[in-house]
This record gives C-alpha cells, structure tokens and sequence, in this order.
C-alpha cells in the first residue's frame, strides 16, 4: 500500500515545533528556566481529539475474464482522468533464483525496459516519450512485473509495447553488463550500510536458506557466473500467459481492454509450467547475531521470527496486533523508546506476509551504550502483547489509522490495480476490497490477544545487532542474552551457515590488504572504457574524446601532482577526511525562457550516500538505497532510475571525486590544458570507473581549486552537464565554493549559499521516506 502524509497536518506541526523552539530560546534569553517554570502552574489535561468520520469508499467497477491461453486479464474501469494504466506481473521473483545465480532475477527484471528484439533501449525511450507514456519493470520476491502508462488515444499502442517488454526482452549483452556493474556498485555502497546488513541478516537469521532468506541482489560472487543464456533461459521457463495476469486501469470501457487483450496477447503461447519447490523455513529459535563495525556510533538493532502468509485465516488480527506492537496508530515500541525514555529517534514493528512464509520484526537504532537497554525493553513488549489484552483504545487507534489511510491506497489507477492484482494473485476473494473496514472493525481484543498467544514466541526471538561490539557484547548476558556469535563485518557472508565467509589461504597471507564482501564487492567489476561521448558543437571536446591506452607512468605522475595540489588546497587531506555531513541554505534561480525563476532551500548531504532537499512545497531526499519526494499529496517513492540518478550524483560530487581518486577507487587520466573562449586556461583531469562515466574537473592553475565540472547526463542522447564554480570561502578549514552555474543546454541554473555548516549533527533517519 502507498503511504501518505497530509501536507496541511505536518505544516501546522512544523510551526508549533518552531514555535516551541522559539519559546525556549526566549526562556534562556531571559534567564528563565522552562522546566522550572513550566511545574509551578497547573496546566488543563485533556485527550487528543478523535479521528474524523470516515468518508465512504467507491471502489471503482471491474471485470476479470481468463484468456484461452490462461492470461489473466483484469479491466478496471477508472474514468477521471484520458489515461490508461497496463501492470503484467508474472509470478516469478526474486525467491525463484535458480540454484547458484542468485540476483538473476532483479538483474533480469532490470533489462526488462532495455530494449526488445525490435526496438533498442533508446528507440523503446524514444517511442515511450513520442506518445506521451511511461514505462518501467521490476521485481519483488515472488513476482517480476513490467508496466506502461499512455494516455487513451495509444491504449493500443501502449499495449503492444507492454507485449513487447513482457516476451521479447532483447538481453542486449551491452545493457547485461551495464546492470551487471550498477548492482554490483550498489552492493558495495549496501555493504557498509548498518540498516542494509541488519535487515539482510535478520532475513537470513528467520528464513534461513528459504529463498525468501537469501540476498535477493545476488552477492558479487553470483552475479559474476549469470550469462545471457541463463537469463534468455530463465525468461523462457517462466514467462507465459498462464503464469501471469494483466491489469488494465484507466478510461477504457471493459469490452475495449478485453479486446485489445485477445488482440495483442492472444497469440502467446500457453506452456507446461513445473512447480516450485523449496525448502521450509526453520522454526524460530533464540538466536543472537551481532555484527562487529568498530567505527560505528549507534547499533541497529532487530528482534523478531517467523510469521504467517498472506492467506492466513487470521491475518487481519495479526495485523492489528503488530500495528499496537510498532506501526502507525497505536506503537507501543515508540511510546517505551522513544517518548517515555528518549533512547531512539524512532522504532517500529512491522509484518511481511508473503506468499510462502512472512515474518515479525522490530527495528530501531540507539546509540552504542544503550543497545541492551534498548534490547530488553523490545522483548519485554513482545512479551507484554502475549500475555496482557490489549486496551479499547489501543485497538480502536490503529483500527482508525487502516480504515482512514484505506482510501489513499485506491486513490490512482495504478494504486487499484495493484489492489486488485495483489487479490488476484494471492487468491483471495475479491469482495474483500469491498469490505475492508469491516473486517477492520470486526476485530475484537480478544482477537488480538488470541492471535498474539498462539503466534508469537517471545522466548525465541532471532535477534540482530550491528554496530561497535566492544561498546554493549559485555552487558547482553546481563538481559539475558549470554549465547550470541560475532561477525566481523569484514567476514559477513549471508550464503554461509554462520554468516562468517571461508578463510581462504590468500586471505591469511594478505588479510590487511582484503575487506571481506565490503571489499571485494567490485571483484568482478574490471574497468572497461566508455564508448566516446557524441557531444556535438559542444566546448568540452576532451570529454568526448576517450584514450585508448592507459596512460604512461609519466602521465600518472603529472596527474597524480595535480590531484595533491587539488586536494591541498581544498583543504587538506586529513581535513577532507573528516567531513561527513553539509548542510546549506541557497538561493536557487532558473533561468527559462519564460524568465527567471527563484526559490530558496536547504541542502543536506551525508556522505557518501544520503542526501535531502527542502524546499517550498517540496522535499526529496536518498538514503543511499531509495529515493522519494514529499509535496502536499503526500510521500511517493521514487522509480528505480531516479535512485540510480541520485546514486551517481553522488559519486560526481566534487569531494567524493577527489577521495576517491586520492584512493585509488577511480581511473585517472591527465588531459590537454583547456582553453575558453575568453582564453582562460585551466587544467583538466578526467575520472572514471567501471560505474562511473566520465567526469572532466577544471582546476584554476593558479590557485589549483575546482573551476568547473563536466559529465554527460545520465538519460540516452541528453547533453554535456557543465557546472562553473567561484567564490570560494574558508568555511571549518575547507574551501568552499558560495556560488555555482549549471547549463544543460538551453537550461541555466545559479546557486548562490547563504549559510553553510560543516558537519552537524544529522542522524541517518533523517534521511529516510517519512513512513506516512
């Protein structure tokens, strides 16, 4: 389900936090202390109001018909807007890796819209953007879907594109290795990611070696051994008409959808489809992971078992009963952990009801001495839902938060096909949408409690923690938590029966010089060049211009003097190290054809993944794995090319290139001094990696700071991205540039910085989609 947050509610509380803010720095201004003043007055308590009535549901009408070949078509008659939404899910995710490939999947899943047999990436691009459409594909963990949206007047046409993506995927070897490298990219940014490695272990550590335990990305290792012919072969066995549904929502009349459906896939080809089997689940068992990160300054904390399926009789109690544990309207973890006792920014419970198992989990981080606080007092609610019956008011809190957030989960037309679709496809009946709230509201406390006695086990909870071992190990006995096994992050292998990958005989003789997964993560990621960059009638000719033979050690020398003198004069290398987080306010002016155009907004960036920006009616943000954006209809998750986009933004940070390069995480190569059209000379190095296109810095020959950036934009055909810096200030020891221009061909656009600051304090949740 979509999660929204209202705009009009999270305004009216940023004013009273501001408010309140202000108040206290009054207080202090004055010399008054608020705590003391605040207990010599009796204030009026009262409960907060109770929600709003809920407003009635139109589920908007349907019709499902199965076509001779066994597609599954489902028509949902949606007619506010001239617009046509098609999903066709095929049930086949990430848990049907064939043995040995894991990842082939989501890499299969990431070619889907790369090109056909008839058209090729950009032509399917180009096509998709002449009509006005969208498209996409992706997988989850048990199924893979492709999608397209066109406005009614090419529903046809879209359809057939849809048909194209879904059976004949052209697995072009160029696009192969081009996912093959961003994935692997972004394992090794996961790696080192506190939230990622506990969420994967806590997986691992419940399901075991069930599929729905292991890496769904692939490690390096099995992305490595995936060949074409293992993808055309996997795409063959599993994607057939009686293996899949298609949901068609928009502004068609059913006899249209059902028609352009026989007409467009009526001609694939019904298959013999052999069962899946797979392992069982463990039972849960009390068992306690912790990860060693020696540099870490918080723990991420995960405590939870095995759970249900989505079909389970009592899913909807079970629901509610972990919503009361730790979700939205009620959350008992938040109340202990973060209101009444302040030891964390936020903790949640959360369910996963799949299709062949499900989970329980808690999650929260703390900081590193109170990580068995923490710990125990997550078990001692687990094991107060057990045994206690939950309060009326509890209930009633999070059965108004499922009936009143109902709505928004059916508001557009791809929301209610994946409503129905997800019906469909878990078989169940379909006049549940329909009765939604009353299921909701027929659940009773002894429900809860019911569900809560027979499902959860408390006394066998698998517990992950990831962060500094030496700051809390010593005090788990005292918790109850004596038994537990360390893995040092640099050993962390999910494939392995205890987490800890084999030691190998070059490992022992060359351990300083290895990293375990986080290091060997590019392994299987030698450089390749680029091809050329076609930029034409364009200044930047170095950039479009690629060597065909590495450079001399001469050249590597000359280039390597510049990256020092750069780096100096930035700030030193030591000084560079140290910065983390940034944050600044600037005055952002677009320069359009139609005039200028200003806002003003407040840039956050953690390195080396994470970053936000607010500005008026608009906030987005990546926390180094998803992107969203928030405006007054609500959070959205970003497509998967936006993170991607975002995720290489980063890497083009000036001071990301420069440690990098300073690592020797980049390929480097000095180029021709550069001359402008005012004869302005600058010196250029260009910088590269195997996923990472080439990047052209222009430094002052005097001064050696950066002048300029240039990169080719990320989208197929679009032009070269030049970014000119100036007025730099010493700001904690760094220099940094107070104002820059942008031009993407006819689009300039000026940052100037009012107020910078260098590392503040930011906590990494800050950066995370707002969980409603």
């Amino acid at each position: 389900m979509q999660e929204c947050r209202n705009a009009g509610v999270q305004e009216c509380r940023n004013r009273l936090r501001l408010c309140i803010l202000a108040f206290l720095h009054f207080c202090i201004l004055i010399g008054v202390s608020p705590s003391v003043h605040a207990q010599s007055r009796q204030w009026p308590i009262e409960n907060p109001p109770g929600p709003l009535a809920a407003r009635e549901i139109k589920f908007p009408p349907y019709e499902i018909q199965t076509l001779p070949n066994g597609l599954q078509v489902i028509a949902i008659l949606h007619h506010e807007q001239p617009a046509v939404t098609m999903r066709l899910l095929v049930r086949a995710g990430t848990s049907a890796d064939p043995r040995g490939k894991l990842g082939l999947v989501h890499l299969l899943a990431s070619l889907l819209d790369q090109g056909t047999t008839a058209k090729s990436a950009q032509e399917m691009n180009d096509a998709v953007d002449f009509i006005g459409g969208a498209m996409g594909a992706g997988a989850g963990t048990d199924l893979t879907f492709v999608n397209m949206m066109v406005m009614k007047d090419s529903f046809e046409n879209g359809m057939r594109m849809l048909s194209e993506m879904a059976r004949h995927p052209a697995f072009a070897q160029r696009e192969i290795e081009r996912q093959r490298q961003q994935t692997l990219s972004g394992l090794q940014v996961s790696a080192e990611d506190p939230e990622w490695i506990a969420n994967s272990v806590f997986d691992r550590l419940v399901y075991g070696f069930h599929p729905y335990g292991m890496p769904d990305n692939g490690t390096p290792e099995t992305l490595a051994g995936i060949t074409r012919e293992d993808l055309v072969a996997f795409h063959a066995s599993q994607f057939a008409p009686n293996n899949a549904i298609l949901a068609i929502v928009g502004d068609v009349t059913a006899d249209e959808a059902f028609t352009t459906a026989k007409k467009v896939f009526g001609d694939w080809q019904k298959q013999d489809l052999a069962a899946q089997t797979f392992i069982d689940p463990p039972d849960p068992t009390r068992r306690v992971i912790v990860v060693n990160k020696p540099d870490a300054v918080q723990t991420e904390v995960r405590v939870g078992h095995l759970g249900i399926t989505r079909t389970h009789p009592d899913y909807m109690a079970v629901n509610l009963a972990i919503r009361i544990l730790g979700g939205e309207g009620s959350n008992r973890l938040h109340q202990v952990l973060r209101t009444e006792r302040s030891l964390t920014y936020g903790a949640q419970a959360n369910m996963d009801a799949l299709k062949q198992a499900g989970d329980f989990e808690a999650e929260t981080n703390t900081r590193s001495d109170a990580t068995t606080e923490v710990l125990r007092l997550i078990v001692d609610q687990f094991w107060r839902l057990q045994r206690e019956r939950v309060s009326d008011r509890e209930l009633d809190g999070a059965k108004a938060y499922m009936t009143g957030s109902f709505p928004l989960t059916i508001e557009t037309p791809e929301a209610i096909a994946m409503q129905v679709m997800n019906a469909v496809f878990y078989g169940l009946p379909l006049d549940q949408l329909q009765t939604f709230r009353g299921r909701v509201n027929a659940v009773t406390p002894d429900d809860v409690q019911r569900v809560a006695r027979a499902l959860l086990r408390p006394d066998r909870l698998s517990v992950v923690l990831v962060g500094n071992a030496a700051a809390f190990t010593s005090q788990l006995n005292g918790v109850g938590f004596g038994n537990f096994e360390t893995v040092e992050l640099a050993d962390l292998d999910l494939t392995s029966a205890n987490f800890k990958r084999a030691r190998t005989r070059a490992d022992a003789a060359g351990g300083a010089r290895g990293a375990g997964r986080a290091g060997r993560a590019m392994q299987y990621a030698p450089y390749r060049s680029p091809q050329a960059l076609q930029t034409p009638q364009t200044s930047q000719a170095p950039l479009a211009s690629r060597a065909s033979t590495d450079a001399t050690p001469e050249e590597q020398a000359k280039a390597m003097a510049l990256l020092d003198r750069a780096i100096a004069a930035k700030g030193g290398l030591d000084k560079l190290r140290t910065l983390k987080t940034i944050v600044a306010k600037q005055t952002q002016t677009s320069h359009t054809p139609n005039g200028p155009a200003e806002t003003q907004t407040t840039n956050y960036i953690q390195y080396p993944d994470k970053f936000l920006v607010e500005a008026p009616g608009l906030t987005q943000g990546f926390d180094g794995a998803q992107a969203w954006a928030m405006d007054a209809r609500g959070v959205r998750v970003a497509p998967d090319t936006v993170a991607r986009d975002a995720r290489a933004s980063l890497r083009r940070d000036v001071l990301a290139l420069l440690l990098d390069a300073k690592r020797g995480a980049l390929k480097m190569r000095l180029l021709a001094d550069a001359k402008d059209a005012a004869g302005h000379v600058s010196q250029a190095l260009e910088l590269s990696a195997a996923d990472l296109d080439p990047v052209i810095l222009y430094f002052n020959p005097d001064s050696a700071l950066v002048e300029k950036r240039a990169f080719a934009a990320s989208a197929p055909g679009r032009p070269i991205v030049e970014e000119q810096f100036s007025d730099y200030r010493p700001v904690d020891g760094i220099q940094m540039p107070f104002h820059a221009t942008q031009t993407v061909g006819a689009l300039v656009v000026e940052r100037q910085i009012i107020e910078v600051k260098i590392n503040p304090a930011v906590e990494p949740a800050f950066f995370k989609r707002p969980a409603s």
